[in-house]
């Protein structure tokens, strides 16, 4: 994966230096796949292994670079089964939509789109822990905030393909409590205070809509 980051910036910098025409685009759909890696919340980084992260979008960028957005965000972390000893299984899913503030840039065929998302998400513990305790998940709720950052090479003058970069924060703290069980064993109490969150690094696509 390091190898593949490096290639792919090498190329976009020589793509910036015989660039000669930048590309403005004004309303554009995205669409993110990525893979999340546990980050906080020792258990959650224990216990669950990620697995996928889909993000569609809509995106809107003004004259001045500056972009507003907003779209809809689903990630899936699977339990590691071969590091609990509860004989846990299933997993959580984490469901929500977001607004995005931040700025897109094209140098030539290169583009940067950094910003951040501000959501609210449903957090739905799927284990089998929970059937048994209570006959289906356990749900909560909360938002989220995800810096973001995509460096995109134009395919055509309506599309792009990008490297997509970002850490989410949730505001939750997996517990014993999200998968009904007593305790997480050789976990203490003090490693259960962090809010959960992780990176994700994945691929994008989007389309555009016209030029500014």
């Amino acid at each position: 994966m390091k190898k593949l980051i490096l290639l792919f910036t090498v190329l976009n910098i020589a793509i910036v230096a015989n660039a000669q025409i930048d590309f403005s685009p004004k309303n554009s759909f995205k669409v993110e796949i990525g893979l999340p890696n546990n980050a906080s919340n020792y258990a959650f980084r224990q216990l669950m292994q990620g697995l996928v992260v889909i993000t569609p979008s809509y995106q809107h960028t003004f004259d001045n670079t500056l972009t507003i957005g907003a779209g809809l965000r689903y990630s899936f972390f699977n339990v590691n089964e071969f590091k609990n000893n509860i004989d846990m299984t299933g997993g959580v899913h984490i469901a929500g939509a977001f607004a995005k503030i931040g700025q897109e840039k094209f140098y030539g065929n290169f583009g940067v789109d950094y910003g951040v998302r501000v959501g609210y998400a449903s957090n739905v513990f799927a284990t089998n822990t929970n059937d048994e305790a209570n006959g289906g998940p356990r749900t909560s709720e909360g938002v989220f905030v995800e810096p973001t950052l995509g460096l995109s090479l134009m395919a055509n003058e309506k599309t792009s393909f990008r490297l997509a970069l970002g850490f989410a924060v949730h505001d939750f703290k997996f517990t014993p409590e999200d998968v009904s069980v007593e305790s997480f064993s050789g976990i203490s109490n003090d490693q259960l205070k962090n809010n959960t969150s992780y990176f994700t690094i994945g691929f994008g696509y989007s389309y555009y809509f016209g030029k500014n």
